[in-house]
């Protein structure tokens, strides 16, 4: 009995200690405080592209970045995303009928770095603007159109925090910058245009 009854105030303890734990993790007020100088993110979201003579990639966009706090409001931040043109490759190209190409501008592989401004509220909601700049490596799109893009990448987003380490939020971003493409069929050759593109996205942060 006596040891039953040990055994039950130890696991109360301990259930109430880990309890306690938990609830000090509970942003219920005040201004987040980031207990870490080093975060990690995940969005998944769409982006639009806009301009360019033939279609900028549109699609299914997944990012990650890593940021790392070097003054009160200013994070170092590093980004790697890809955007997924949607549709399969369902119709003769420009250049050739018999060579079936993306209509939606293919697909793109950026790497941007950067800062990011976090501004704190009074509840647990952050303010931020990330402002990028990115190299995009621009692949299976029409004619063979392949190439890459250098774009500024400013955006803006809020993340609530629900933990002191974990924030869910939106953010929504632009980027515009040149292109360039040397093997396409469409244009004889190389030729530069223009590059845009807006994204909507949503995901976590991870206070390390």
């Amino acid at each position: 009995m006596r040891t039953a009854l040990a055994s039950l105030m130890t696991f109360v303890f301990i259930s109430t200690a880990a309890t306690a734990a938990g609830a000090v993790e509970i942003q219920k007020s005040g201004p987040e405080t980031f207990p870490s100088k080093h975060e990690i993110t995940a969005n998944l979201g769409y982006q639009t592209g806009y301009g360019g003579t033939i279609a900028n990639p549109s699609g299914f966009k997944l990012t990650a970045d890593y940021a790392y706090q070097f003054h009160p409001i200013v994070w170092f931040d590093l980004q790697v995303n890809n955007v997924f043109g949607f549709g399969g490759a369902g119709g003769g190209c420009i250049a050739t009928a018999a060579t079936n190409c993306y209509y939606s501008g293919g697909w793109g592989l950026e790497l941007a770095g950067g800062v990011k401004l976090k501004f704190r509220t009074s509840i647990p909601l952050v303010v931020e603007v990330p402002l990028l700049i990115g190299a995009t490596v621009l692949y299976n799109r029409e004619c063979g159109d392949g190439g890459a893009a250098i774009a500024v990448h400013p955006g803006a987003g809020l993340k609530y925090f629900v933990t002191n380490r974990i924030g869910l939020g939106i953010q929504v971003s632009t980027a515009v910058g040149p292109g360039f493409h040397s093997t396409s069929k469409c244009h004889g050759g190389s030729y530069t245009d223009f590059y845009g593109y807006f994204d909507f996205m949503a995901g976590a942060e991870f206070l390390l």
